[in-house]
């Protein structure tokens, strides 16, 4: 699973700029207590509660992501990403 932590690591730094740092470490800080889920699942509300834009690939990513945590994809937050898609 440490492939994943890093991807779930990886994918949350890409929002640094975008989303409130202390609130961004935090939810990368789950990783590191096992809490892969929760961390993912943090970072994605985030992204939509705030409707920080994303690109395609980042949604992308996110949706690997959330295969390989075996999430729903229909998950409420993760439909609305799909909204904040900008080119």
């Amino acid at each position: 699973m440490q492939y994943l932590d890093e991807k779930i690591k990886e994918f949350g730094g890409l929002f640094k700029d975008r989303l409130d740092n202390d609130l961004l470490q935090d939810a990368i800080y789950y990783v590191d207590c096992n809490e892969r889920g929760l961390a993912f699942e943090t970072i994605c509300d985030q992204i939509s509660e705030y409707e920080v834009p994303i690109t395609k690939e980042e949604y992308d990513i996110a949706i690997s992501i959330c295969n390989e945590l075996k999430m729903d994809v229909n998950d409420i937050s993760i439909k609305h990403m799909s909204d904040l898609i900008t080119d």
